[in-house]
């Protein structure tokens, strides 16, 4: 039975690596020969067979197959109805971690705790969708670590970096960046900033429009009228952006699927740059606006470190270089520093301390004694880059007379303005009759290391609470229940 196991549930790819006996992690390659698995499921309808992986991606049916699904693992709405059933993120991301559990066993013997990473960005549903994914492919979660974590405890292993360190993981579809410090077997992260939408993925379809207008001036047609054709033309444009990365100049050809001519494509390597340029542009705010939350300028900074497949793109390397004055360091694929970064964190040889992703806190009218005006205001409980585990408590008074019920929002956010945050959950307490207006109500966050978040809410003048782990409602989320039969049926689908 393989003991420490670490798995990247990747966006466009996910990996699965094992500690060895020697200390060092090891990539286990699929049943396919592949050390890395597309994150893509194909639903075969003949045989009744759930492709993932590569052969899925090829499968040719669009409206069977599902990408990015991790991309949606935070929307409690969100919903693949396919053959009339339901199916949701986590089910689907199921699936893809069945296939790694069930081919890398086969290498390294049973696997039945894994460590699984997640971005830094990942709010609190994400990483519970997540969990639930595991749980339905026959795993237990033992711990989530955060992406750019588990990249930082590879590099601190393999190549030995000390000091200051800031990760740069651009991935297929996300953007993290993640400042730490690196004393020895110990890392503290400082701070975290991400986009959930930034990636390689989008570089693809940026290339994609260019293809699309470029065939339509010199054709006068649409390059794609159906899903199946575009994403053929995706996968060629992304191939188009991997050999830019060692090429200046790409030349290729493009139809469509109507026989109205062929369009010849000259792409180099400057013009995909500036294709780019304002999604690079916004990576390097994120760097900034990360420097800032840690209080850093670039030159506090002692190591940079490359995560994720897109920075082998050229540009993104000189922009980070030019940004530090300094040549990032990279690993020899960075596709799977992640995963093997999760099997060293397995077995927690580091103490690693981790702080919150995103500040929590609730909804409460606030006064302002030099206006003397009131307002409800986001009023946080526990500030973002708090040190984790942690428990805050704040006391707050109730605004009217006789209240019989206490409402408390659950809120996720830096801003002031309710507007602006995520109410993420409702704690809701009943308290006696007749009681005048300014009782103390105290509210305490607790947050764990998987950065998971419950509340407790304390009447302190009749002793009543209300305790609740942070919970959502939606036709994408399973409840208790629903979980195990999913898991129970998992268990007998044929997934290739």
């Amino acid at each position: 039975m393989a003991e420490y196991v670490g798995i990247d549930l990747g966006t466009t790819l996910s990996g699965l690596a094992y500690l060895k006996s020697d200390g060092n992690p090891e990539i286990v390659p699929n049943s396919d020969g592949e050390r890395l698995t597309p994150s893509v499921v194909f639903f075969e309808g003949h045989e009744d067979v759930k492709l993932v992986g590569s052969a899925a991606r090829d499968g040719g049916e669009p409206d069977r197959t599902i990408f990015q699904i991790k991309r949606h693992m935070d929307d409690p709405d969100y919903l693949v109805k396919i053959d009339g059933k339901n199916w949701t993120p986590a089910e689907i991301s199921a699936l893809i971690l069945s296939k790694l559990k069930r081919d890398c066993s086969k290498i390294i013997g049973d696997i039945n705790e894994v460590v699984i990473t997640v971005p830094a960005n990942f709010n609190e549903l994400a990483r519970k969708s997540t969990i639930a994914a595991a749980e339905m492919a026959g795993m237990k979660v033992k711990h989530l670590v955060n992406e750019p974590t588990a990249a930082a405890v590879y590099y601190a292993h393999s190549q030995g970096v000390q000091g200051r360190i800031l990760v740069y993981d651009l991935g297929g579809g996300t953007l993290d960046v993640t400042i730490l410090n690196v004393e020895g077997d110990n890392i503290r992260i400082l701070t975290s900033e991400g986009a959930r939408h930034l990636g390689g993925s989008n570089f693809d379809e940026l290339l994609l429009d260019a293809y699309a207008e470029q065939y339509d001036k010199q054709t006068g047609a649409k390059l794609y009228t159906d899903e199946r054709h575009r994403r053929r033309v995706l996968q060629t444009t992304e191939d188009a952006k991997k050999m830019l990365s060692k090429l200046q100049r790409v030349n290729d050809t493009v139809a469509n699927d109507k026989n109205d001519g062929i369009a010849r494509i000259d792409l180099t390597r400057d013009g995909f740059e500036k294709i780019i340029r304002h999604m690079l542009t916004r990576t390097v705010m994120l760097v900034e606006q990360a420097l800032d939350s840690a209080n850093l300028k670039a030159g506090d900074i002692d190591h940079v470190v490359l995560v994720g497949g897109s920075t082998r793109i050229p540009k993104v390397v000189s922009v980070i270089e030019k940004m530090f004055g300094k040549t990032p360091k990279s690993c020899g694929n960075v596709d799977e520093c992640v995963a093997l970064g999760a099997a060293l964190f397995a077995k927690k040889s580091a103490r690693i301390q981790e702080v919150c992703n995103a500040s929590y806190g609730t909804v409460a009218m606030v006064y302002n004694a030099a206006t003397g005006e009131e307002k409800m205001m986001n009023s946080i409980v526990i500030p973002k880059n708090t040190p984790i585990p942690c428990s805050h408590t704040q006391v707050y008074q109730t605004s009217e007379n006789n209240e019989r019920v206490i409402e408390v929002d659950i809120t996720q956010g830096e801003d002031e303005d309710t507007r602006f945050v995520d109410i993420i959950g409702r704690i809701t307490l009943e308290v006696p009759p007749n009681r005048p207006k300014g009782c103390e109500i105290a509210v305490t966050f607790s947050y764990d290391e998987n950065q998971r978040v419950r509340a407790l809410v304390v009447d302190k003048l009749s002793g009543r609470r209300s305790e609740v782990a942070v919970s959502y409602k939606g036709a994408g989320v399973l409840s208790a229940e629903d979980l195990k039969k999913k898991s129970a049926s998992l268990r007998t689908m044929r997934i290739e």
